[in-house]
């Protein structure tokens, strides 16, 4: 093994938690005395650290290239939303996770807005589903264990039919507000190669600016952009991550 395997291979090991130099040999086959060289030799640049019970754990350099990967993952993310809204002139360019007990809700993570868009932020907060593309979306790409057909009790319905057509055309539409002046155009984040849905991305604006056929004119250009989702798949935070001020992306 080179140096590099026997570095991964330790990596490895603590990816389960802190383990002592035994352990470490244990697991890897590396013999104790190359164990104790390298961990020697990765404590002095910060990626593993010795705890006070002698134990090692991953040392502060870990944290600190996990988050430079997660904002540039996150900077990369945010001007492909931006890119989608300039292109389609749409006011609002969310994406969406599925959460709350049992389902029935939906959190915007991540947004990009038209600073002159008339729009709120929506970003984190917890909304129930309602009669729109993005439950929509939601609701043809739930998992086959769930009611066919159905979002949990007591939240919007659709048929198995308009479903499974949503799910074969690839976006949705909805209109909303007086005179149906406003539109959402909606797409499905799958993670592939499963193609299990996590997030749905979506489009908004005034009728008038997206026009009333928006699925037809834009539904390609938000799915191709929700393919990209070797960036988005995560949502661009932990599902367990709760979304702050500084996560918000006003373009």
């Amino acid at each position: 093994m080179s140096v590099f395997d026997k570095t991964a291979a330790i990596f490895d090991v603590l990816e389960g938690g802190s383990a002592s130099i035994s352990e470490i040999a244990a697991a890897t086959g590396i013999p104790r005395e190359t164990v104790t060289r390298l961990v020697r030799a990765m404590i002095s640049i910060g990626l593993v650290a010795r705890r006070e019970d002698g134990r090692i754990a991953p040392g502060p350099r870990i944290a600190q290239l996990a988050a430079a990967a997660a904002a540039a993952s996150k900077a990369a993310a945010e001007a492909r939303l931006a890119a989608l809204r300039e292109a389609t002139g749409a006011s609002a360019v969310r994406l969406f996770r599925r959460g709350g007990p049992a389902g029935t809700a939906r959190v915007c993570i991540a947004e990009v807005l038209d600073p002159q868009a008339p729009d709120r932020s929506q970003l984190g907060v917890p909304s129930p589903l309602r009669p729109d593309a993005v439950t929509q979306m939601f609701l043809a790409w739930q998992r086959p264990t769930d009611e066919a057909g159905r979002a949990p009790r007591g939240t919007v319905l659709y048929t198995a039919n308009v479903l499974g057509w949503t799910r074969r055309r690839g976006w949705a539409q909805s209109f909303s507000g007086p005179d149906r002046h406003f539109t959402t155009v909606a797409a499905p984040v799958l993670h592939r190669p499963r193609q299990q849905l996590v997030g749905v991305l979506a489009i908004s604006g005034p009728t008038a600016a997206l026009k009333k056929d928006a699925g037809e004119v834009h539904g390609r250009a938000l799915i191709n952009a929700a393919s990209l989702s070797e960036v988005i798949t995560e949502c661009m935070y932990p599902s367990d991550a709760p979304v702050t001020a500084t996560q918000r992306g006003t373009v």
